[in-house]
Formats: structure tokens, C-alpha cells, sequence
């Protein structure tokens, strides 16, 4: 039979989205209903907060910036950014493990579950799933799985629950070469790592492509999601990431874009943001190069430029007029993940 494998860099974007967050009342595919918070004002006060929480919040742990050691669901900005991958690992296969112990016998359009299984160090893991074959992914497959308290050994403790929905499937699971379109639904999915949890919740669409060796393509969506810890939160909304790894030239070329709002925790109101040229990494370092611009309140903005591995260049529009009021460089290692 089969047992899948969802590879590092399948968890990365899985989990790229987790790079939102604020209280948990939903996501894409439903929940919450509360409308967007104004437009933040920005200011000389902020801007520094502001485009920390942008680059290191979210958008430097949305995919790309797990790339660059970033975290997504770690509350303290730590370096577990492969908590829900490894959730939708095991997920998968869990489900490859009991279409082999059925030696065969399942027919298509089979439905397992709900099983329980102890985790590998702590914890259980509740299954259920219905697949049209136990060969391979299908349009129309869902993998549900319940973590309770489970400790793979990987660094995190998972706990609530993570549904998989299949939108479209072509290649092979056991060559890693594949392409799968899915739904990942996390319900006050919370992962917990140094004593220290965060609980994701809403609905990321998933766009992997792997089909081409030593290429690997990521789109990622979602209309809102939401991550908690303790008192703090962000929530993004709209979100758009797309992302690239590149090995073919015997290194590793990363290419990240991302567009979307964020309300957090750390500052008062909401902003907009979205690349206007791709941020680039080399072997795993910092960007070199890349711009985004972030937008405020009465036309406000900040343009931030990568100008190498180690700075930030912030052109900043204080009174909307679209003309720069002040620039100033900002240390990249001063942004959480990066």
C-alpha cells in the first residue's frame, strides 16, 4: 500500500500561513465576522513596531521566512516553524499506515476511523479520513486528524484539530514529485514549545507544486486566520504568498512575494502591505534583495527595501503627499526571523 510523505518544505508552507494571528474566532472557510480595524496611523513612533510585526510576524514567517530560520507558530518567535507540517505529516501518515495494515481489503471510497494511536514520545492522535483510493490522493479525499497532547519528538506538543481537504492531485506521492491543491482547516489547533503555546485557527488554501525535481512551488491563500497567545494576537486578512526553492543550480535560491492586511496585538488599527519586488535568499541567508511597501492611515507609508543580507532601508511618507519625510536603516537581525 502506501504511506505519504509530506516533505520539510511541504511543512514549511503549511505551516507559512500560521504566520497570522489574532483571537481565534475563525478563518477562511468560516467563524469570525467581525469587520477589519481602521487603518493604523503611521508615524516616527511606530514605524519600527510596525514593519518588525510586518517582516517578522508575518510576513518573514509566512514560507519565506521559514526559509530564513523564521518562526510561524511559535509564541516566542522561536524556531518551530514546522509545527502544523509535522501535523499534517503525521496526519498523512497515519492514514498510509492504516491503508497498509488493511493488507489490501479496503475497497475504494474507504472510510477509517475514528482511530486513536499514541504519538511517538507522548500524546495520542485521533484519525478518521474518507479516500476514493488507497493509492494515492484524490480530488474529494478529507483526513481529519484530533491531537491530544501528542510529542512526536519534534520540538512542539500538538494539541486540537487539523482537517485536510483535496482540491486536486497529480504525480507521485513516493517520488516527491507531485502537485497537490488542498484545504488545511485548523481548529484552535495549538502547538505548544518551551513551555510557551500559540492556538491557530482559521482555513489556508494550498497550492503545492513539486513536480519538477529541485523545484519547488508554493501559493498559498486565505480570507482571514488567526493565531493567539496568552493575551496576544494578529489576525491577517486577504493574504496572498506565493514563494519558490529553487535547487536546481547545486544551491538554494528562495523567492518569496506576499500581499495582504494585519491587525496585531502590537500596535493600534490595521495595515496593508504587499511586495512589489520579490525577496531573494541565498542558501538559507537573509534576503539580499526585495521591496515591500506598507500602507497607512491618510495615505502614510513605508517602503522597505532589502539593500543586503544584514539591512533594511525604510522610506517612510509621513503626511500622505507620496513624497519620502525620512529614511533610516534598520539591523535585519532585529527582525524575529530573520
Amino acid at each position: 500500500m502506501y504511506r505519504y510523505r509530506f516533505t520539510v518544505v511541504t511543512g514549511r508552507m503549511a505551516l507559512g500561513l500560521m504566520a497570522a494571528g489574532i483571537s481565534a474566532c475563525g478563518g477562511g472557510g468560516g467563524g469570525g465576522t467581525a469587520a477589519p480595524a481602521d487603518l493604523a496611523s503611521l508615524d516616527s513612533g511606530n514605524a519600527d513596531t510596525i514593519v518588525r510585526e510586518v517582516l517578522g510576524g508575518g510576513f518573514g514567517a509566512s514560507g519565506f521566512g521559514t526559509t530564513t530560520g523564521g518562526a510561524i507558530l511559535s509564541a516566542n518567535g522561536g524556531s518551530n516553524a514546522l509545527a502544523v507540517g509535522m501535523a499534517a505529516r503525521r496526519t498523512i501518515q497515519a492514514v498510509g499506515d492504516t491503508g497498509s495494515q488493511a493488507g489490501g481489503t479496503v475497497q475504494p471510497s474507504a472510510s477509517y476511523g475514528p482511530e486513536r494511536s499514541d504519538c511517538l514520545v507522548s500524546g495520542t492522535v485521533t484519525l478518521s479520513a474518507t479516500l476514493a483510493s488507497t493509492e494515492t490522493l484524490q480530488r474529494g479525499d478529507q483526513i481529519t486528524a484530533v491531537f491530544n497532547s501528542c510529542n512526536d519528538g519534534d520540538g512542539a506538543v500538538l494539541n486540537g484539530r487539523l482537517r485536510i481537504d483535496v482540491h486536486d492531485f497529480s504525480g507521485d506521492l513516493d517520488s516527491d514529485l507531485y502537485r497537490l491543491d488542498s484545504r488545511f482547516t485548523l481548529t484552535n489547533l495549538a502547538v505548544t514549545e518551551n513551555g510557551i503555546s500559540e492556538t491557530g485557527d482559521g482555513a489556508l488554501d494550498i497550492d503545492l507544486n513539486f513536480l519538477t525535481p529541485g523545484l519547488e512551488l508554493y501559493d498559498i491563500s486565505t480570507s482571514r486566520f488567526t493565531v493567539t497567545s496568552g493575551s496576544r494576537s494578529r489576525i491577517f486578512r486577504d493574504m496572498v504568498t506565493s514563494a519558490e526553492d529553487d535547487y536546481r543550480g547545486g544551491g538554494w535560491l528562495s523567492t518569496f512575494s506576499e500581499s495582504g492586511s494585519l491587525e496585531s496585538w502590537n500596535f493600534e488599527g490595521r495595515i496593508d502591505y504587499g511586495t512589489l519586488s520579490p525577496f531573494q535568499s541565498v542558501d538559507g541567508n537573509p534576503p539580499g534583495t526585495g521591496v515591500l511597501r506598507i500602507d497607512g492611515a491618510n495615505g502614510t507609508s513605508i517602503l522597505v527595501t532589502a539593500l543586503n543580507e544584514a539591512e533594511l532601508q525604510l522610506a517612510i511618507d509621513w503626511d500622505g503627499d507620496t513624497l519620502v519625510d525620512e529614511t533610516r536603516l534598520m539591523d535585519l537581525d532585529t527582525v524575529p526571523g530573520w
